[in-house]
């Protein structure tokens, strides 16, 4: 009897040292859980100090600026109209012509453009000097609306009736903005040429390069 207690407490005894080797002690636990505190709390710190770092740097942002190349072509007859100039509030008499606005990267139509001339000086070289209220319509974008002194050259030969035409303003010519440009001044400047062959027609073709830049 004695021997078979023996051979009963060995497996009794070899369970509860396995049990004793595999049980993780309290301060085992304790050690892990303030180390996954440290981390933790490292890392905030971390991360409230590049923040503070960014919001001290003392950096303004920069006025909001809008630099676009487009491009006014086609051919348009000529259509009276009566507009108002929305800086100055006059009344103006006026022609104008209505055309596509493209994308010169693309060569994508983007809108529209319209050249509303308000009155034509001829000079003795025979160069004209025009008043222009140019509204750049960008579909999506809103509106540029901006007044031009266009100087137009006869470009030979004379019989072909093409003109450059060209205005690089000085200062601010923006008279009006919409949507996404509302706000905004700047300069709107002209490269291009039109052919006034059928002009006794009413009809001009344009092409026309805008470069526009613009800020609040």
């Amino acid at each position: 009897m004695a021997g078979s207690e023996q051979k009963g407490v060995q497996p009794k005894r070899l369970q509860q040292n396995i049990a004793h080797k595999h049980r993780i002690h309290p301060y085992s636990n304790f050690k892990i859980m303030n180390s996954i505190k440290h981390i933790f709390l490292t890392a905030i710190a971390m991360f409230g100090l590049a923040c503070t770092s960014d919001d001290d740097t003392g950096i303004v942002p920069s006025p909001e600026r809008v630099q676009l190349k487009v491009i006014g072509r086609g051919t348009a007859i000529g259509q009276p109209r009566t507009i108002g100039h929305p800086k100055t509030g006059e009344t103006l008499e006026s022609v104008c012509f209505l055309m596509d606005l493209v994308d010169p990267d693309t060569g994508n139509v983007i809108g529209t453009l319209q050249d509303c001339v308000v009155d034509n000086v001829t000079h003795s070289d025979g160069t004209i000097l025009s008043r222009v209220i140019t509204s750049i319509n960008i579909n999506g974008r809103g509106t540029i609306q901006a007044e031009n002194q266009v100087l137009q050259t006869l470009r030979p030969p004379a019989e072909a009736f093409t003109f450059t035409t060209s205005f690089t303003p000085i200062g601010n010519n923006v008279i009006n903005t919409t949507f996404e440009f509302e706000g905004m001044e700047g300069t709107v400047a002209l490269d291009g040429e039109v052919n006034l062959t059928n002009f006794d027609q009413g009809i001009v073709t344009f092409d026309c390069n805008f470069t526009i830049a613009l800020e609040l």
